[in-house]
This record gives C-alpha cells, sequence and structure tokens, in this order.
C-alpha cells in the first residue's frame, strides 16, 4: 500500500553547478495533477521531467521545485542567440552596416546569460539532471511506502471492528425477531374475532411481514464485503479507488441494516459500524 502523501529534497552538483531539488506530494481525487517551478535554464527538460513524474508517481498532486543554487554573477555571450538576432535584423535591414546591426543586436534581452545557462544545454547535463530527479522522486515512493504501511493497519483495524460488531447482530436478530412475532400474535389473537379473515392470506402477509424486517441477507453481505475489503488491502498494487468502492458497499449494507432493523439496540450497534467505516474512508482519501 502506497499513500498519496510524500516528501524528499536533494541537494546535487552537476558539472560544478549546484541545484536543489523539492518534490511534495499531496492527496488527490483526481489522476495524477503536476506543477513544476524549475530555471529557465532547465525548460528544454520540460517534457522529459514531466513523462518521468507522470510514469513514477502514477497519482496525486506533484509539486515539483528546482532552485539553482549557483550565486556565481558571471555572464557568457549566448552566441547562438547573437547570430539569430543578427540574421532578423538583415533580413529586416538588408543595407544596414555590419558595425551597427551588431551594436544593435548586443543591446537585445538575453544576449548575455549566466554562465550555468550554456552547460545546462548539454546532453551529459540533461542526463545527469534527469536522473537526480528520478532518485527525488525514488525517495518520495519511499516516503509514501512507509505511510502507506502505517494506513493500511489504522485501515485495517476499522474494518476488523465492523466484523467483530456485526457478530453480535445474530443474536440480536433472533430475539428481535422473536419479540416481533410474539408482538404480531398477540395483535392478531385480540382481533381475530371481531374481523372475517382468510387463514391463508393471512399466514402469507405474516411471513411477508416478517421477511421484510429480516437482515439475515444484508449481514452475510456485509461479512462478505468486509473481507473482499481485508483481501483486496493485503495486495500491493494501487488500490485506493477499489477500496474507496468496497467501502461504499459497506455502509450501503450498514445503512441497509439500521433501516430494515427497526430496533434500538440495532441501532446503536450499526451506529458504531458506521463510525468505522467513516474512519476508513477518511484515511483512504490518502492512499494511491
Amino acid at each position: 500500500m502506497l499513500s498519496m502523501t510524500g516528501y524528499a529534497k536533494k541537494d546535487i552538483t552537476i558539472q560544478g553547478h549546484a541545484f536543489s531539488i523539492l518534490v511534495k506530494a499531496l492527496n488527490s481525487t483526481k489522476g495524477i495533477d503536476i506543477s513544476m517551478k524549475v530555471p529557465r535554464q532547465l525548460a528544454v527538460l520540460d517534457s522529459d521531467i514531466r513523462q518521468l513524474i507522470e510514469s513514477t508517481m502514477i497519482r496525486g498532486k506533484i509539486h515539483l521545485m528546482i532552485n539553482d543554487g549557483n550565486t556565481s554573477s558571471n555572464l557568457v555571450l549566448d552566441k547562438k542567440k547573437l547570430n539569430t538576432h543578427i540574421y532578423t535584423i538583415k533580413k529586416i535591414v538588408p543595407d544596414a552596416d555590419v558595425g551597427a546591426i551588431l551594436n544593435i543586436a548586443i543591446k537585445l534581452p538575453d544576449i548575455f546569460v549566466p554562465e550555468s545557462h550554456s552547460v545546462c544545454r548539454s546532453n551529459s547535463f540533461g542526463k545527469k539532471m534527469l536522473n537526480a530527479i528520478k532518485q527525488s522522486l525514488a525517495d518520495v515512493t519511499k516516503y509514501r511506502q512507509q505511510e502507506g504501511k502505517i494506513l493500511r493497519k489504522e485501515i485495517k483495524s476499522y474494518v476488523d471492528s465492523i466484523l467483530n460488531i456485526s457478530k453480535k447482530l445474530s443474536s440480536m436478530e433472533k430475539e428481535r425477531l422473536k419479540n416481533k412475532k410474539s408482538k404480531l400474535l398477540k395483535s392478531i389473537q385480540n382481533n381475530l374475532n371481531k374481523i372475517d379473515y382468510d387463514p391463508s392470506r393471512l399466514e402469507s402477509e405474516m411471513i411477508y411481514y416478517l421477511e421484510k424486517y429480516d437482515i439475515t441477507e444484508e449481514r452475510v453481505r456485509l461479512q462478505y464485503h468486509c473481507n473482499f475489503f481485508l483481501d483486496v488491502l493485503s495486495q500491493k498494487a494501487p488500490m485506493g479507488k477499489k477500496l474507496t468502492f468496497i467501502s461504499q458497499e459497506i455502509l450501503r449494507e450498514i445503512n441497509t441494516i439500521g433501516s430494515k432493523a427497526n430496533d434500538f439496540n440495532i441501532q446503536k450497534i450499526v451506529v458504531l459500524m458506521k463510525e468505522q467505516i467513516d474512519k476508513a474512508k477518511e484515511q483512504l482519501q490518502n492512499i494511491l
């Protein structure tokens, strides 16, 4: 089991340039929601970074921040950008003096860039940066696994509690049906002499009435859903959505038992079970 929340921070140095990588993972009801804040010189890696996050994190709100830790103010001439500007100006003003064109181009924005910008464009730098990000995401996954172990134990305790509480329903149900049947027979006997009735019809109506309030089927389904929940909980694959669906079925059976039972003591049991499944559903929001 993996939690959807996680955190990792990594300081790295690549080709003499320092960077800090920060990754935060939060829960999300949707798929994967990625937000990134990276230095301008790493914009060329944007697509590769996103693909790496999507394939690794699977689900959740993922915040990635890369800070450039270089304090050096050394600037270098971006020759490629300068040549592009000169070519553009020549096309616009073909008869202009070469010196004048160079003078104009050299004053344009982004002609001089921090020394790290040119380094970041190399293929070797890109590979090392992506590898560092991959390691940071792996650290987040480890964090998620540790939290997942805690959540698995907690969620299991809630469903185990429902199973234990539901065991009391069997004996309570027998006593409840016995009392209802006794009251019904007493009421019928008190009124038999006052009205005409069809004995066979009366018998069928009594059976229908008692079956209407019978919760045996709901109790069996509740136990099945709880056991199915625990079985899925023991698996390794992402299970958050599946467990959420099963928890809804568990809650549905609990509610049906409460509405059909029409008994104060059983209602108290129902409240206890609803309390446990609500706690489980709350924790399931953090599960991948």
